[in-house]
């Protein structure tokens, strides 16, 4: 249709009810002379239409000429009034119609205007504005054609012509005014994100809060001073590459800054046990922390940043970059994974699109370490990048809750740190909670619900992978992927994802088996290597694991296969509070037989557990991650009436005991019959033997130093027992709650030399 014609019907369209009223009421026009303008507004609605395919909208130009052919016939100017009435239908429906095939049609106008949207950080936040401004307009429409309906039968033309010609469009105007007063409020609160890597001096404004303690504040021009202190220090280095622990988030962010804008290797690790850090550290790599660590020379972050700056060198650092995590992985076993820059970057981008938005006017705390991929994104990089302030310090107890439950919080959490949460906390607003690590049971993320008033955000993804996907279970198993992970199921059912935060064009082909839904989606269904042979017998060691816990009486489980003179499986559990109350007082036989029982109703005795563990908690690494290879290590520990391990924490150097020694325990037997207290020689035995077990180191005590005994340890009496690895192997037996010191002492074990 040409140009010309379009903007003469259009013309008219706008201005019919005038044309309607002055040849009604000034040139004494009949309806049927007035309805002939009608028909051609109807031909012209439907060519316009037909030529757009418009066909969704093709009963607007029918209506209209079957108004045309009742004011024609009858010559009644009722029909000739209702082209405003269905106006205002055509555009209810269509407005309706994007409400329903999305997107909206204000978000679609918005998309034609600044495509950049699309691609946006904000992309969420303004989709869903837009959806609301589309309903608006939708209510709008519904009101003004009510109104325009009633103006058809009031028998007056002039208020007919009156409220269509000028009342409804001065509405509009008003409408629109509103609207777009309101769409600036709104982009002036749009996610502000920018890209960590290219960070400058102009970033953010100076006084801008970047962190915060209980006592005091750290700014944008607090953090550009520390980072230029730093880069400093750093010319003057010889140092090649820097090993970065620090407890501090505040220090690990400054100093991770630095070293990036110095063009500078920088490893990220979670474990700073002097062990560990020989291990990995060559000779020209420095070790930056925030304490201090035995037999390490260390670079302490605090004495360099209490120097005056000499320079302001603070600059935007190569995507490129190098950046090095030291992971447990899937085993436990430490690895490093080397990442460039620019996937966490793209991630970066990803998590601001889909959660940015939630965060505004929030602050940021954490209860996991920002040393490995999780927290370093949500609890470091993120808040950078998006103007976020966070927490200096880590949440270490659900009790530190009550201190922020007057706040807008986001809670960046893991399963562990949740299952923990037992009093009631309900926030004054309602925080957005995360977690990721591990699964998290269906019935802690209930239990956060009721305690805490926030129900946690899933992060499904790995230090390989970087985040895959995201989940409420309350909304069922279904994970949903990030926009820019592509799901397909390889090899055996394994989970193949391909991301711009992958460098691998083959994608990254994961160890869990998945289910892929039509919808994109897709269900975890175990993992590849929790699939054994028990005895040529093939078998899930997560579906034992289920089955241990659909008895009703488990909190926690883990199966692990032993492997000795033949295989078998072992299970340690964690009752929940009606498994306590349910063998509150039955020996471990009775136990025992009661889980053997209730398996071989699913599973052939072969593949069925033949030894069992009873656990206060299983043994968890700071992502929270259970530790099988700890467990595999309980296991081949022969534990019999002698003793019971309730709980036990291992790391490279340290061990961390819960022990009870039952009344029967022979340990007792022939020292003070009647009155039975733990003797001296045992205590001191056993740490010996934990320690040759545990650390793999040799057999036998060559030195006892200083020994104190305190207090008594009665039967049935729980011990935490602590033992340090160093020159000597220290150790300390506590009550159990940990409060009151029981014995303590020091010796040395023979040497491969003696």
């Amino acid at each position: 249709m040409f140009l010309g014609a379009k903007i003469a019907f259009t013309t008219i369209t706008v201005l019919y009810p005038f044309f309607v009223f002055l040849g009604f009421e000034y040139f004494d026009l009949s309806p049927r002379r007035i309805s002939i303008l009608l028909i051609a507004l109807g031909f012209f609605h439907f060519i316009n239409f037909t030529q757009n395919k418009g066909s969704k909208s093709i009963l607007l130009p029918i209506l209209i000429l079957i108004c045309a052919g009742f004011a024609f016939l009858g010559n009644n100017i009722i029909f000739v009034q209702f082209y405003p009435v269905l106006i205002n239908l055509s555009l209810l429906s269509f407005f309706g119609f994007t409400l329903v095939k999305k997107p909206s049609f204000a978000f679609r106008m918005a998309c034609l205007q600044d495509k950049s949207i699309l691609e946006s950080s904000s992309k969420n936040f303004v989709e869903s504005y837009c959806k609301k401004v589309t309903f608006a307009w939708c209510i709008f429409f519904v009101t003004n054609g009510f109104i325009a309906f009633l103006t058809v039968f009031c028998g007056n033309s002039k208020i007919w012509s009156l409220y269509n010609g000028l009342i409804s469009y001065i509405l509009i105007g008003i409408f629109f005014g509103i609207e777009f007063i309101i769409r600036k409020i709104m982009q002036s609160k749009l996610q502000s994100y920018l890209s960590f890597s290219e960070l400058n001096t102009e970033s953010r404004p100076l006084g801008c809060v970047v962190s915060f303690d209980e006592n005091s504040t750290k700014t944008y021009g607090d953090l550009i001073e520390d980072v230029s202190k730093l880069r400093s220090y750093f010319k003057g280095s010889h140092y090649r590459a820097w090993v970065l622990h620090s407890e501090d988030s505040y220090l690990f962010l400054i100093s991770l800054l630095a070293l990036l804008q110095s063009n500078i290797r920088v490893y990220v690790t979670a474990n700073n046990h002097g062990a560990f850090l020989k291990e990995i550290k060559k000779e020209d790599w420095g070790f930056l922390t925030d304490k201090e660590v035995d037999g390490v020379n260390g670079v302490l972050i605090q004495g360099i940043i209490d120097n005056p700056v000499k320079e302001v060198l603070f600059t935007s650092f190569d995507k490129n970059a190098w950046l090095s995590l030291y992971t447990s992985g899937t085993t436990g076993e430490p690895k490093v994974v080397d990442k460039r820059f620019y996937q966490l970057e793209n991630e970066l981008h990803e998590l601001i699109k889909v959660f940015g938005n939630n965060f505004l006017d929030r602050k940021i705390y954490s209860t996991v370490n920002h040393h490995h991929i999780y927290g370093l994104l949500f609890t470091a990089l993120l808040p950078m990048a998006a103007g976020i302030p966070f927490s200096r310090k880590r949440l270490e107890f659900p009790e530190e809750l009550l201190n922020i439950a007057s706040q807008k919080a986001v809670i960046v959490s893991s399963p562990a740190f949740l299952k923990r949460v037992s009093k009631e906390c309900l926030f004054k607003y309602q925080p957005l909670i995360f977690s990721s690590g591990g699964p998290l049971p269906y019935k802690v993320a209930e239990s956060v619900w009721n305690k805490i008033n926030g129900w946690p955000m899933e992060i499904y993804g790995s230090t390989e992978t970087g985040g895959i996907a995201y989940r409420k279970s309350k909304d069922g198993e279904k994970w949903t992927p990030f926009e820019v992970c592509k799901i397909t199921v390889v090899d055996g059912g394994r989970l193949n994802v391909k991301s711009n935060y992958i460098l691998e064009e083959e994608g990254f082909t994961t160890g869990d088996v998945a289910e892929v839904l039509e919808d994109g989606g897709f269900i975890l269904k175990g993992r590849t290597d929790t699939i054994v042979k028990i005895e040529e017998k093939r078998i899930s060691l997560t579906e034992v694991e289920n089955r241990i816990k659909s008895s009703g009486f488990v909190a926690d489980t883990r199966v692990v296969a032993m492997r000795g003179k033949r295989e078998y499986l072992a299970a340690a559990i964690v009752f929940n509070q009606k498994g306590l109350e349910r063998f509150k007082n039955a020996s471990k036989l009775e136990i025992n037989q009661f889980f053997t029982d209730y398996l071989n109703g699913f599973l052939e005795n072969t593949v069925s557990p033949k030894r069992w563990r009873y656990l206060e908690e299983l043994p968890q690494n700071s992502e929270g991650k259970v530790k099988s290879k700890d467990i595999e290590k309980l296991f081949s520990l022969k534990e019999d009436s002698l003793f019971r391990i309730l709980k036990i924490d291992l790391s490279s150097d340290a061990l961390n005991l819960k022990l009870i020694f039952p009344e029967n325990s022979s340990y007792y037997d022939g020292h003070f019959p009647e009155y039975k207290l733990l003797p001296a020689v045992v205590q001191v035995d056993l740490v010996s033997k934990f320690v040759t077990h545990f650390f793999d180191l040799p057999m036998g005590i060559q030195k006892i130093y200083r020994t104190k005994f305190s207090s008594p340890i009665f039967p049935n009496q729980g011990v935490q027992l602590s033992i340090s690895l160093g020159q000597r192997i220290n150790f300390s037996y506590k009550n159990m709650d940990g409060t009151k010191e029981l014995s303590k002492g020091s010796f040395e074990l023979f040497n491969e030399t003696n």
